[in-house]
């Protein structure tokens, strides 16, 4: 085989094992999404089945009645920013479904787990979120959203205007300046539609994991371009290897 062939061949096995290495590494992070999206699906599902249960059991036991649960009269709670509402339901909610609720946090990969009726109204929002009010909005808006209505939000419109059977995921620019996944279950009672659960996907890990994959592709490339030089260096005869790193022909 002629030397200028075997440096073709050295060249295109470099180039193919670069092209194998981010073909390989790209498909190990889809799949990695991949779970993630089904763990919080079933995570969603889950979620609003639970919360039809309970809705269900404190009709049955006479804790609330079917007509006041699913009441849409929001009324606006005083002094409140950004506005809160009361319903006819939400302050028994506060009791019967917030722990319920906390138990999905215990995944690290989840930000808020919620339930949220069909006009966006979120009745009882995680306990951490659950916090009064204090005049200072950037803390409020982070750290006292229970009672708010988020229908306003592209991500949370798309989620509630699902009625399947599985569960649906929209990418969410939420008001606290982070971008989150929204996978959501509908929430159904007596035949209808009464809103949905949502599960909160944080991407913080997610982006670590992707950034520490591109940087195992930019080493994993270098080194295969390195052995690459240097196999070609070993194929080149001894007596070209001077002209070729001056450029001039000239020996050194």
């Amino acid at each position: 085989m002629s030397l200028r062939r075997k440096i073709i061949l050295a060249i295109t096995f470099s180039l193919m094992s670069c092209l194998g290495c981010y073909l390989i590494l790209s498909k190990i992070f889809t799949n990695l999404e991949n779970q993630l999206y089904e763990k919080s699906r079933i995570e969603a599902l889950t979620g609003a089945r639970a919360m039809s249960e309970i809705m269900y059991f404190m009709i049955k036991n006479n804790m609330i009645g079917k007509e006041a649960i699913f009441d849409t009269n929001y009324i606006e709670i005083p002094g409140t920013n950004p506005k809160k509402y009361h319903t006819r339901y939400d302050l028994i909610f506060d009791r019967w479904i917030q722990d319920v609720e906390d138990q999905f946090l215990l995944d690290e990969d989840v930000e808020f787990a919620v339930l949220m009726d069909k006009n966006g109204y979120v009745p009882t929002h995680n306990k951490k979120y659950s916090l009064p009010q204090t005049n200072n909005y950037a803390r409020d808006v982070i750290y006292s959203r229970s009672k708010r209505n988020f229908y306003a939000y592209e991500g949370i419109k798309k989620i509630l205007s699902y009625n399947g059977d599985s569960a649906v995921r929209e990418l969410y620019n939420r008001d606290t300046g982070e971008t989150l996944w929204n996978i959501a279950a509908p929430v159904r009672l007596y035949g209808q539609q009464w809103g949905s659960f949502i599960i909160g996907i944080n991407l913080n890990r997610t982006e670590t994991i992707k950034n520490q994959m591109l940087v195992l592709i930019i080493i994993t490339m270098s080194v295969i371009l390195v052995l690459t030089n240097l196999v070609i260096l070993a194929l080149i005869p001894r007596r070209f290897i001077p002209k070729i790193l001056t450029g001039d022909g000239r020996k050194e």
